[in-house]
C-alpha cells in the first residue's frame, strides 16, 4: 500500500471535503495539527443514533441542524485513506465542544488554494479552495495579517533578507544617515535578536543604552515593561552634525551578562489584563510604545533573516514598505519562491501583503552592469508574476484594478532598488572618519544614492 505523505494528505482531505454528495449547507473544513494530521470540521450537530449517549440538550436539537449519518460516514471512510495523517478524531462537530465557537470562529481559519495538477496516472485534479485551520508550532504569524492595527503611525520601513551577508544592515544605517541629513527624526529598531550587532554600526560602546529590546520583553512578561522603556534608546553620533536625529533601540543593552538566558524567554506567551498575548502582539505593542514616546518621522526596522516569526510580524503586520534584499543567486530565488508560494496559497494574506513589498538588488556588481541588471529584473519579474501578481489573459483590459505589472514597469514591486557593490563597504564602520579609513558623503552617495531615492519616492511622507 502506498504511504501517504504530508502533501498528499492535504489534497486527499480537501477532495473528500469537496465531495458533491455531501450536504452543501454545511461546508466541510479541515483542521491540521502540529504533526500534520488532518480531521474534518463541520459546523453542525452530530447525527443522533438510538444507542448513543447524549445529554438532554443534544437530544433536543432539531433534526434539520444535525449532519446526516450517511454524509458523516463518507467523511469517516475518507479519513481512512489519509494513512498516518488521519487524526484520531476524524470528524469534529459542535457537540464535541463545550464552547464550539472557539473552534468554528477561530481567527486562524484561512482560505487555502490547492493548485490544479495532473497525477502520475494522467488524471487531472482541479484547483481546490478549502478552509484550513493550521495548528503550527511556529510560522503562524506569516498568516495573521487580520490582526494588523489600523491606528495611525509613522511610515515603517522593514529591512529583510533570507540570509545575512548581503549588506542589509549597512544599507539600513546609511538610509538612517541620509534621512537624518534631510532633517528627519529616525527611530531605528533592531529586531534581529538572534544576531544582535546593528548597534555596533551606529553606536560606540559608551553610547549603548542600559537596556535592550530583550530586557523589555522580559520585564513586560512580569508586568513592568515601563521600568525599562526609557532606557532602551540611544542617540547615534552618525547624526551629531545633521539637522535630524537617529535614535537606536538595540537588541542588547550595555554590558549585558545574561543575553542567552533572556533570549530563551523572549518568545513566550504572557498573561495580560485582556488575555494572553503572543510574541507578535507584544512586538507590535513595543513598536507602538516607542513611536508614542519618540514621535519619529520614520521608523526603520531591522528584521531577523530567514523564514522566522520575527520576520513574519515585521513584514505582515508592521511594514509600510518591506525591502526584500536579494542577490542574483539560485539561493535567493529559490528561497523567495518558497515564501511567495506560501502566500499564494492564502489569497486573503496575499492581497494584504503584496502591495508593500519591494525587492532590493544588493551588491550590484561593478562589471557587466547592463546585462546583470536586465537578468535580475527578468528573474524578479518571473518570481513575482508567477506567485504574487494577478493573472490577466493577453488583450483583456476589463479588470483595471488587477495587481499586475509589465516587466519594465519601474513602479512595480519586482523592479529592484539597487545598491552598488563597493569594496570599501565590505568591512564598513560608519562611525570612522574618512581619514581613519571611513567613508564620506561622496562614497555613500555613489553606492547608495539611487537606493535612497527609490525608498524616499516610495513613501510620500519622506518627500
Amino acid at each position: 500500500m502506498k504511504s501517504i505523505k504530508f502533501n498528499d494528505a492535504l489534497r486527499l482531505a480537501a477532495e473528500a471535503a469537496k465531495d458533491v454528495q455531501l450536504p452543501p449547507q454545511w461546508p466541510v473544513r479541515l483542521v491540521r495539527d502540529i504533526y500534520g494530521r488532518l480531521c474534518f470540521a463541520v459546523d453542525a450537530h452530530r447525527s443522533y443514533v438510538a444507542d448513543m449517549e447524549e445529554d438532554e440538550e443534544s437530544r433536543s436539537t432539531p433534526v434539520e441542524q444535525r449532519y446526516p449519518m450517511e454524509a458523516h460516514q463518507r467523511l469517516l471512510d475518507a479519513a481512512l485513506g489519509l494513512g498516518r495523517y488521519a487524526a484520531s478524531r476524524q470528524v469534529l462537530f459542535r457537540d464535541d465542544f463545550s464552547a464550539p465557537d472557539k473552534l468554528f470562529n477561530n481567527p486562524d481559519w484561512h482560505e487555502i488554494v490547492l493548485p490544479r495538477y495532473i497525477d502520475t496516472e494522467g488524471v487531472e485534479h482541479p484547483e481546490l479552495v478549502i478552509q484550513l485551520l493550521d495548528r503550527q508550532i511556529i510560522g503562524q504569524d506569516w498568516l495573521r495579517t487580520n490582526e494588523v492595527s489600523d491606528s495611525p503611525h509613522p511610515p515603517r520601513i522593514v529591512f529583510y533578507g533570507l540570509k545575512g551577508g548581503v549588506g542589509r544592515s549597512t544599507a539600513l544605517a546609511m538610509l538612517a544617515y541620509r534621512l537624518a541629513r534631510d532633517g528627519k527624526r529616525v527611530l531605528l529598531i533592531d529586531f534581529d535578536l538572534e544576531s544582535p550587532g546593528l548597534s555596533g554600526l551606529l553606536l560606540p560602546a559608551e553610547r549603548v543604552a542600559a537596556s535592550g529590546l530583550v530586557d523589555w520583553f522580559l520585564e513586560d512578561a512580569v508586568g513592568q515593561g515601563e521600568v525599562v522603556l526609557g532606557d532602551l534608546l540611544s542617540d547615534s553620533p552618525l547624526a551629531d552634525d545633521a539637522p535630524g536625529s537617529i535614535r537606536v533601540a538595540a537588541a542588547m543593552g550595555n554590558d549585558e551578562q545574561s543575553y542567552l538566558s533572556k533570549l530563551a524567554r523572549v518568545y513566550a506567551e504572557v498573561p495580560s489584563a485582556t488575555g494572553s498575548q503572543n510574541f507578535a502582539q507584544r512586538m507590535t505593542r513595543l513598536v507602538e510604545l516607542l513611536e508614542q514616546r519618540e514621535k519619529p518621522d520614520v521608523v526603520l526596522i531591522d528584521s531577523r533573516a530567514g523564514l522566522h516569526d520575527v520576520a513574519a510580524v515585521a513584514i505582515s503586520r508592521l511594514a509600510t514598505v518591506a525591502l526584500l534584499f536579494a542577490t542574483d543567486s539560485e539561493q535567493s530565488w529559490q528561497g523567495y519562491a518558497q515564501l511567495f508560494k506560501n502566500w499564494h496559497q492564502y489569497p486573503a494574506v496575499l492581497r494584504n501583503v503584496r502591495g508593500r513589498l519591494a525587492i532590493v538588488q544588493a551588491l550590484f556588481p561593478e562589471s557587466d552592469q547592463a546585462q546583470r541588471a536586465e537578468r535580475f529584473v527578468q528573474k524578479a519579474f518571473d518570481l513575482f508574476s508567477e506567485h504574487l501578481y494577478d493573472q490577466i489573459e493577453p488583450g483583456d483590459e476589463s479588470d483595471g484594478d488587477a495587481f499586475s505589472f509589465a516587466p519594465d514597469a519601474e513602479d512595480a514591486p519586482h523592479f529592484p532598488f539597487r545598491i552598488r557593490w563597493n569594496a570599501r563597504f565590505q568591512e564598513f564602520q560608519p562611525l570612522l572618519s574618512r581619514d581613519a579609513g571611513g567613508m564620506d558623503d561622496t562614497d555613500v552617495e555613489l553606492a547608495f544614492g539611487p537606493f535612497f531615492e527609490k525608498v524616499i519616492d516610495s513613501i510620500p511622507e519622506l518627500k
